[in-house]
């Protein structure tokens, strides 16, 4: 799961869900030259609906919220390696001259800045894309709300979002991503009833034969991953230390409840052994 794809520029703050092209092009190659396949998600889900088992070392791009910059500086290297993509745009932000709502990148707007590193796709540039047949564009809903509670004002929005897709691109049963993640068993009830191929979350896990399409995860890319890291996390290992580091946090709280550890101030030797409130990785 990527988002940005632009060039740090001095002087202004990091982009926020951001890989530079260089960092983006040596993640995709050193994964290729490990042996590993990238597949279009449209493939992995016709095998997966076909009972086919999905091969090891596949992995599939994407990309959410829809920055011009993926057709400005991620599609030329994805087309240099022949690794395909599928891209979940805002339908209602095509052609928009100002940031997305969403975007907490403080540059955003900028004159700074490249325009491309915060603006909108084009819907010519979706065009395109979708012509040389590389890239599929998806849906991202048609304004990019929080939807929880909402049911039936999602339904609404996401019908106009896969409408844009099947009437300016001839997208028929779009595959879609929630914004921000944020989803509920109700609300992927409404997505399957509105005809979308599939699912994708932003939950951190792999693929399995149990897991049904439209409740898939992904692993979130970030500027500092290597081959390295990402074959890890691709490997299983990844989601498994972390569940393992969530189920620990548990027994951990029951201590300090029982027996007070931590109560005494910040300085204390139990303080300092307290585990983080959240556990990241590079």
């Amino acid at each position: 799961m990527y988002h940005r794809v632009t060039p740090r520029i001095a002087g202004v703050p990091r982009p926020t869900w951001n890989v530079t092209p260089e960092r983006f092009r040596r993640q995709l190659q050193c994964l290729l030259s490990r042996g590993y396949q990238a597949w279009p998600l449209r493939r992995a889900v016709a095998c997966r609906q076909a009972g086919e088992p999905i091969p090891p070392h596949m992995f599939v791009v994407t990309f959410d919220d829809g920055y011009e910059c993926v057709y400005e500086e991620a599609w030329p290297i994805l087309k240099e390696l022949a690794v395909p993509a599928t891209v979940f745009a805002v339908t209602s932000c095509l052609d928009a001259d100002g940031p997305l709502s969403s975007d907490d990148w403080t540059a955003a707007g900028s004159a700074k800045v490249r325009a491309s590193a915060w603006r909108p796709l084009r819907t010519a540039q979706c065009a395109e894309m979708i012509e040389h047949g590389l890239v599929e564009v998806g849906s991202h809903t048609h304004t990019h709300v929080d939807w929880r509670g909402q049911p039936e004002a999602f339904r609404r929005d996401l019908a106009c979002s896969l409408k844009v897709l099947r009437d300016v691109f001839g997208v028929e049963q779009a595959s879609f991503t929630f914004p921000y993640g944020y989803h509920d068993p109700e609300l992927i009830a409404v997505a399957r009833e509105a005809g979308a191929l599939c699912v994708l979350t932003a939950e951190e896990r792999l693929i399995s034969p149990q897991v049904d399409p439209f409740a898939w995860g992904r692993l979130k890319v970030v500027e500092s991953d290597t081959a390295a890291t990402l074959a890890f996390k691709l490997s299983g290992w990844y989601t498994g230390l972390r569940s393992a580091l969530k189920w620990l946090k548990g027994p951990w709280h029951a201590c300090q409840a029982v027996f007070g550890l931590g109560r005494t101030g910040p300085k204390t030797r139990a303080a300092r052994l307290s585990p983080p409130k959240s556990v990241d990785f590079p």
